[in-house]
């Protein structure tokens, strides 16, 4: 906001809610707007900064009433619409955040950052509600319009092509899969050569291993951060590109990453259980954040899922990875099977090979355990990620995941619950329901 009309009070608490932001606090600085839309209550700019604070604490359904306190005021404010979609998707109200960004998506510039973030996260709302054909048309529309481009065809059958990874390596891991199809359309025009994939370093070895049973054969090399990619298609915008109308076919098992090299493990008494507890290290982006500490098990709900898992007979190791293994080691998890590291996401799967059951919150590991058709159970907070869905305990992505998810916002005890009462029963067949 403009400080240049405002008194100087207003101008202090404007300027103390700022050092709250970027400090972190977010319900401080909620706190300031609050107070400064209840002096200004015509002023809807305050309740909509009081709602991005809010939202940003991971409070929604607070955010939810600022948003629309702010919309009553101004009903054709974007921030406060494209603010409220998003409180909508973390209540699992996606139909209700499907109608507003559908409403955004032709009044913000599609190459403003604005306009970009609501594409992305229409998308997301639509794979929620299994629309893949709406959601992979607008995922292979982004860095087009986001370069002042309009998206033109794409040649699956061109004698090269390039296809980048961006995003995160869950995303990487699971979109990986959408090389399938593109190589079968290939091979029926007898087209055996010709498709380059680069990776961040660290999937470049899992992608060569996990990707050798293909008949066609595919060049994986690293992708440098400054490397231009502005002519290559991202993973991402594969299955729009190749005009996917639904998740293609896989083998049973959901497999799409398998090696002779990980083999082993497995059925060993006792039960040999891996965990991962921590969703990776943030970064300073304020929504990163905000993902790391709901994806995250707090130290004592960590705790009480291993002792239990203990009590039960299992030996858990410890996979975490980054910043946070330290946790893991404070609490005496077992080391790694012998000969086994997490140097990267090929060691990884060697890795996991060795054990009988994998069990991590919302991180790269899941969707690694998915791509290799391994069992692993995945515990999600109430406001999951949409790509989970809303609801239920299996995943269309990955039949041998299996989901526990907070039974209300914040409550990791119910979840572990959960988990805990099908752990004791001996149900550990991922792909099927309690």
């Amino acid at each position: 906001m403009d400080g240049a009309d405002l008194n100087p009070s207003r101008y202090e608490a404007l300027q103390q809610a700022q050092q709250h932001q970027a400090a972190g606090d977010w319900l401080s600085a909620a706190a300031i707007y609050a107070e400064l839309a209840w002096r200004h209550p015509g002023d809807h700019r305050l309740l909509a900064n009081q709602g991005n604070a809010l939202w940003l604490a991971d409070l929604p359904a607070a955010a939810h009433l600022a948003y629309s306190r702010a919309l009553a005021l101004d009903p054709q404010c974007p921030v406060s619409r494209r603010g409220l979609a998003s409180c909508l998707r973390d209540l699992n109200r996606f139909d209700e955040a499907l109608d507003l960004h559908r409403q955004l998506e032709p009044i913000l510039p599609r190459r403003s950052a604005e306009g970009q973030a609501n594409l992305w996260a229409h998308s997301q709302v639509l794979i929620g509600l299994e629309r893949y054909r709406e959601a992979f048309a607008r995922m292979a529309c982004r860095r087009a319009w986001a370069a002042g481009r309009t998206p033109s065809p794409w040649n699956a059958l061109a004698a090269q092509i390039t296809l980048v990874t961006e995003q995160g390596f869950g995303d990487s891991l699971q979109f990986v899969r959408f090389l399938l199809p593109l190589l079968r359309r290939r091979e029926s025009a007898g087209l055996r050569n010709g498709v380059r994939l680069m990776v961040e370093p660290a999937l470049v070895d899992c992608f060569r291993e996990g990707l050798a049973w293909l008949e066609t054969p595919l060049q994986v090399d690293p992708i440098a951060p400054d490397a231009p990619t502005q002519d290559a298609l991202s993973l991402l915008e594969l299955p729009g590109a190749l005009g996917l109308q639904q998740l293609p076919e896989i083998r049973a098992d959901g497999a799409y990453l398998y090696s002779p090299l990980w083999v082993g493990g497995g059925g060993g008494r006792p039960l040999q259980v891996g965990l991962v507890s921590a969703a990776g290290h943030p970064g300073a982006d304020p929504f990163c954040i905000r993902e790391f500490q709901k994806r995250t098990l707090p130290i004592g709900i960590l705790w009480r899922l291993v002792d239990a898992l203990r009590q039960s007979g299992a030996q858990v190791h410890d996979l975490q990875f980054g910043a946070d293994a330290f946790r893991h080691r404070a609490l005496g998890l077992s080391p790694l099977p012998s000969g086994t590291g997490l140097t990267g996401f090929a060691d990884t799967a060697r890795a996991v090979a060795q054990l009988d059951l994998v069990i991590s919150v919302d991180t790269a590991m899941a969707h690694l355990m998915g791509a290799m058709g391994r069992f692993a159970w995945v515990l999600l907070p109430w406001s999951a990620d949409p790509r989970w869905l809303s609801a239920g305990a299996l995943s269309p992505w990955y039949p041998r995941l299996r989901l526990f998810r907070q039974p209300r916002p914040g409550d990791w005890h119910g979840a572990v619950d959960q988990l805990l009462d099908t752990f004791k029963s001996g149900h550990f067949a991922a792909g099927k329901a309690p």
